[in-house]
């Protein structure tokens, strides 16, 4: 497979028309359309179902993701390799969502003021951020929680994370300071899907945890505060992290409290370009 077939055949994903997507690429449908059989062919699959409308196959869904991958390691392939002494080039972070990144956004977004600098943001959980630097799909990332980081540089941020439980204030939980384990027994609850926060929860909880009905697991935590908010769900999430501003939908701290911490990683034994390392001075600075 080559790159400029893949870097087609995410143009035809992405509009889900050959007109479109020929236009896009500066080349003609027929020849467009010739090199998407001529993969298909190479694969040994249909890729594209061409109906009314043109709809992906399930092999088509898995190459996209790969295909994306390795579209995006060979720009950052071509973009390090073209890098010299000037702060240049594309900066590419993952970070799980957090309202305790200010400062290091605030670096980004310094280093993102020079016209040669691009800073690519990618939202992920800890899992996925760690299998993108291993993969080198990513420069850094942000990972939260006490994880096993041996295989990464890492720089500890000063700056926690607080577990708070959010709901409507018409539940009787409004009326407690602080909420236990046993207060959240019978409560339909939301909380993250890593394997990691639900450890965590297994000591805060101890004895109640088989108790406590985690229903809602999602990946990044907006969806399931949204759910909870339209509903009598209780979701336990980051302080400060909801989007949603209305003074019926509160937090309330839980007992013993809880905390993650936020660690910026990256890959060891790895020539770092200019522009990385002058993102790391930055940081490295801030921290004194």
């Amino acid at each position: 497979m080559e790159i400029r077939v893949l870097r087609y055949f995410l143009a035809v994903c992405e509009e889900k028309n050959f007109s479109r997507a020929a236009k896009k690429l500066l080349i003609s449908q027929p020849a467009l359309s010739k090199q998407i059989k001529d993969l298909e062919t190479e694969l040994g699959v249909k890729l594209f179902i061409r109906d009314h409308q043109l709809k992906l196959t399930p092999e088509a869904y898995f190459l996209r993701q790969k295909a994306q991958d390795i579209v995006n390691l060979s720009d950052l392939t071509a973009q390090t390799l073209k890098k010299d002494k000037i702060i240049s080039g594309v900066l590419r972070i993952g970070a799980g969502e957090s309202p305790e990144l200010g400062n290091l956004m605030k670096i980004l977004g310094e280093l993102g003021k020079n016209k040669n600098v691009q800073i690519m943001m990618e939202d992920g959980n800890a899992d996925q951020i760690e299998a993108k630097i291993e993969n080198g799909l990513l420069d850094f990332g942000v990972v939260m929680g006490n994880r096993q980081l041996s295989n990464f540089n890492t720089i500890v941020l000063p700056q926690k994370n607080e577990f708070v439980a959010y709901f409507k204030d018409n539940l009787p939980l409004a009326k407690k300071v602080a909420l236990t384990s046993e207060d959240l027994i019978n409560y339909p609850l939301g909380i993250s899907s890593q394997r990691m926060v639900n450890d965590k929860f297994k000591v805060w909880a101890q004895e109640n945890f088989d108790k406590l009905d985690f229903y809602a697991l999602s990946n990044l935590a907006y969806n399931s505060i949204l759910m909870a908010y339209e509903t009598n769900t209780v979701v336990i999430t980051y302080k400060g992290l909801p989007a949603i501003k209305d003074p019926h939908f509160i937090y309330r701290p839980l007992s013993p409290r809880v905390f993650d911490l936020n660690t910026l990683i990256w890959k060891k034994n790895i020539q770092l370009t200019s522009l990385n390392s002058k993102f790391l001075e930055k940081l490295k600075d801030s921290l004194h």
